[in-house]
């Protein structure tokens, strides 16, 4: 991991993303896990000096959101303000994590409602008291730090209309949970957000939109096109990615992967970062 992280920084990647899950079946296959999520993060903190980290996205039926706040207000203190924090509620009907670790799956929305507002709460305005119905904090605080103006930044994903006015009302920035390919998802998710700021009385100039797209790298130098995924050579990417930006997606976080790699989350490898680097290239000269 140290090794990526630096392989990552040296190539001037913005963000180093960790997904959260602990454990995944797909049928056909054995289960197989993930490395803990905050521990690779604060690791890959420590091994390196820019390279923004954070979880992509951390879920917040995991982990007491309080006892999360304080993880995320001590790791962006330990990294220098590096953190982008990430939050999602999961999805426990595809995730085997809940059933695997116990987790309390029912009514995943409104948890997560719940819990970005005690998280949010103790990173903007702490102390913080809420009594709501799943979560009961009682003057909870993130000392011995104090929180810095919009640190760390808060983005929250979101899919269906309960998840995205839950963004619309705590979040810095919004990720629409849907793959972008091009320019016609890139609008229809802008306009989605811009709708649901209007119904929210929210400035939509106060929240960044967000998105992800699969990128799958051959060792020829071009990236896989298929149904859902960005392919084509770094130009062809690259034009892709600007023209994505242009329709109002203001960061594009990659899931990089081997062409051989067929799952949605990829593993990231030595030799995936090197084939990568013709698409940063053609993404600057852009």
């Amino acid at each position: 991991m140290r090794g990526l992280a630096l392989d990552a920084e040296a190539a001037e990647v913005d963000t180093l993303w960790v997904p959260d899950h602990l454990q995944r079946t797909v049928p056909g296959r054995p289960t197989f896990g993930f490395w803990e999520c905050w521990t690779i993060l604060a690791a890959a903190a420590e091994a390196t000096t820019r390279i923004g980290i954070g979880p992509f996205v951390a879920c917040t039926g995991f982990r007491n959101p309080a006892l999360l706040a304080k993880m995320a207000a001590t790791l962006d203190e330990v990294s220098g303000g590096r953190l982008v924090l990430g939050l999602g509620p999961g999805d426990p009907a595809r995730d085997d994590s809940w059933r695997a670790f116990g987790f309390a799956a029912d009514r995943p929305v409104a948890r997560f409602a719940e819990a970005v507002e005690v998280v949010t709460g103790m990173l903007r305005r702490p102390p913080l008291t809420f009594h709501g119905e799943f979560l009961r904090v009682e003057g909870a605080d993130v000392t011995p730090g104090r929180p810095l103006p919009g640190r760390p930044p808060v983005w929250l994903a979101a899919k269906g209309d309960r998840t995205l006015s839950i963004a619309i009302r705590w979040g810095d920035a919004v990720n629409v949970n849907a793959a972008l390919t091009g320019v016609a998802e890139a609008e229809a998710i802008a306009a989605r957000v811009a709708a649901a700021c209007a119904r929210a009385a929210r400035d939509p100039a106060t929240l960044t939109v967000t998105g992800w797209a699969r990128l799958s790298l051959r060792a020829d130098g071009t990236a896989v096109m298929r149904p859902g995924w960005i392919g084509g050579s770094p130009g062809e990417v690259a034009a892709t990615l600007h023209a994505i930006h242009g329709a109002g997606i203001r960061h594009v976080t990659l899931y990089l992967g081997d062409a051989d790699d067929p799952s949605p989350l990829p593993a990231l490898t030595a030799p995936v970062l090197e084939r990568f680097a013709p698409f940063l290239e053609a993404l600057r000269a852009g």
